[in-house]
């Protein structure tokens, strides 16, 4: 029982020469002056909202000074808020080419290649904007969350440290630096963290989710509760908050309340298998062995080689008195997983000579 953190064939065509189309009209020249002032209504538009028509403003801006570096650095922002990475890191480059020490630039264009999975160059990026602006906590957060995705904890941890030191009120990094912790093992100090990231932002759902899970691994079972509650409330038809909670009511010999959740997380995700199976624990710790039965039974439908579900159905099956088919159950456990047999061997003893003695 664990807590959760198509192909085409070618085909030779013969190419035919598209139809040329008719030249566009040639557009009105844009001078300086408007140049500055689309830039500037670009930007007033992307703040209100208005994002695609900002951009035909930076178009204008660039149209009528190429050379203008903030246009491409504008430009590139509304790209990005719109997820086409791509086009903004053209735009970054471009405004780096006009002006290599546009701190903005680089930060930016760190932004989308971190997006779009490409962890080194994203670093660099962030190296170079660090030296121009280091006072900017975005980026050390930033940075950081590139090293925690690389499992580089070390490096995580100093940089949203740094962002802290930046910004003490900044929640998401110390949110950011609770998981890092926890990544590190360190369970105690990511409580520290998530406790400060909620006093700072109670709205920070993700962190009352981890500190249960972090609760829940130094057996606080109570608290994780507590946590798990409140994400439940914020995301009733998430499976997952359901799920731990109901490990938690498991390890507090609550099976009924374990089951309740279990139910429900089965019912968001009615494939799941650890649910299943965690219910079927539940289940038997109450002595509701044909309902436990069922569950393992269910999880071998599901994984077949699942020593652990013939191992649990085969311990439940000698409970009820059907000693063959136990018998039987075991024996493939052991089979699939042969670790299993100093864990369920002595429980198998155990249960027999109960049923010798009835």
């Amino acid at each position: 029982m664990i807590l959760r953190i198509g192909i085409f064939a070618a085909l030779s065509l013969l190419a035919v020469a598209p139809a040329r189309a008719a030249a566009a009209p040639a557009q009105p020249p844009v001078s300086a002056q408007a140049a500055e002032e689309a830039l500037k209504e670009g930007l007033s538009l992307q703040v209100d909202g208005d994002v695609k028509e900002a951009i035909r403003q930076f178009d204008r801006a660039i149209q009528g000074n190429p050379k203008n570096g903030k246009a491409y650095l504008a430009r590139g922002n509304a790209y990005a808020e719109l997820g086409e990475d791509e086009r903004a890191i053209k735009d970054y480059s471009e405004a780096l080419r006009l002006d290599p020490k546009d701190g903005e630039a680089y930060r930016g264009r760190g932004d989308a290649y971190r997006r779009l999975g490409q962890r080194d160059r994203a670093l660099k990026d962030y190296d170079a904007a660090i030296v121009l602006i280091p006072e900017d906590a975005d980026i050390y957060l930033n940075r950081g969350t590139v090293y925690y995705t690389m499992e580089k904890y070390e490096f995580a941890l100093r940089d949203y440290t740094q962002a802290i030191l930046r910004n003490s009120e900044y929640a998401d990094a110390y949110y950011n630096r609770g998981n890092t912790y926890m990544g590190m093992g360190n369970k105690e100090r990511a409580i520290e963290d998530y406790n400060k990231a909620l006093s700072l932002n109670g709205e920070l759902v993700e962190a009352y989710y981890n500190r249960g899970t972090a609760y829940a691994n130094l057996g606080q079972n109570d608290k994780a509760v507590e946590d798990y509650t409140k994400v439940i409330g914020a995301y009733p038809k998430a499976p997952e908050p359901y799920y731990n909670r109901g490990l938690a009511y498991f390890k507090q010999d609550e099976a009924e309340k374990a089951i309740e959740d279990y139910n429900e997380a089965i019912r968001l995700d009615p494939k799941d298998p650890e649910a299943i199976f965690n219910r079927g624990m539940a289940f038997a710790k109450i002595e509701k062995y044909d309902n436990a039965a069922r569950d393992f039974t269910e999880v071998i439908t599901i994984l077949p080689k699942s020593g652990e579900a013939y191992g649990q159905r085969g311990l439940v099956r000698l409970r009820q008195g059907r000693d063959k088919e136990g018998a039987a159950d075991i024996a493939r456990a052991y089979q699939l997983d042969p670790n299993l047999k100093k864990k369920l061997q002595p429980l198998v003893d155990e249960t027999k000579k109960a049923g010798e003695k009835k």
